[in-house]
């Protein structure tokens, strides 16, 4: 899942909220704060039915509070300065009616897996100067060894999460499996159930 942080004074905060949830009224968001008695509290803006809830879960995007020790990306809607820090996305005035939403959207990644380079390292960093390189362009989010494949499993109505590489795997297998069948085509979409699983490329 994408996860986004916004820092600032709580006014600019709802207000690049409020607009960001309705430029992107396609997608689900979801909002994360933390009451008053330290607790999280979950809110989907725009979503007024439990049918509607329902189908917004698990949301294309979270919005988590900034004291949050998760690695995300981070819209500054003013307060303190931190241009210098290299996690900010974009920055917020309120005033500017040229903020690119999609853009902030598009350039959020995924959720990485908050490791250090002891525990993985596989692409050669810790999570954190990962999140960094993604954000400066110098690496791509699809080079996390975790990141999402282009496959999805589902197995008794749970996604399962499988990282690029046994995706690449799975989807590698299955595809030259079907190849020289009638039909087949390179850019298909497959789709196979089994017993009540789906699994779907």
């Amino acid at each position: 899942m994408k996860c986004l942080k916004v820092k600032g004074e709580p006014a600019a905060r709802r207000e690049f909220i409020s607009r960001f949830c309705s430029a992107l009224s396609d997608r689900a968001i979801c909002v994360i704060s933390t009451n008053l008695s330290g607790e999280s509290e979950a809110i989907f803006p725009g979503e007024s039915s439990i049918e509607g809830l329902l189908e917004s879960m698990p949301p294309d995007l979270a919005i988590i509070p900034t004291d949050c020790k998760l690695i995300a990306p981070i819209v500054d809607c003013g307060g303190e300065v931190t241009s210098a820090n290299p996690l900010v996305l974009a920055v917020f005035d309120g005033e500017n009616a040229d903020t690119d939403y999609a853009a902030i959207y598009r350039n959020t990644f995924h959720l990485l897996p908050q490791k250090t380079e002891e525990e993985c390292g596989r692409c050669g960093m810790d999570c954190l100067r990962m999140a960094e390189a993604i954000l400066k362009g110098d690496r791509r989010e699809e080079e996390c060894f975790y990141a999402p494949g282009r496959i999805e499993i589902t197995v008794d109505g749970r996604s399962l999460k499988v990282g690029k590489f046994p995706a690449e795997m799975i989807e590698g297998s299955l595809r030259g499996l079907l190849s020289p069948m009638k039909g087949y085509r390179e850019d298909s979409d497959i789709l196979i159930r089994s017993g009540g699983s789906n699994l779907s490329s």
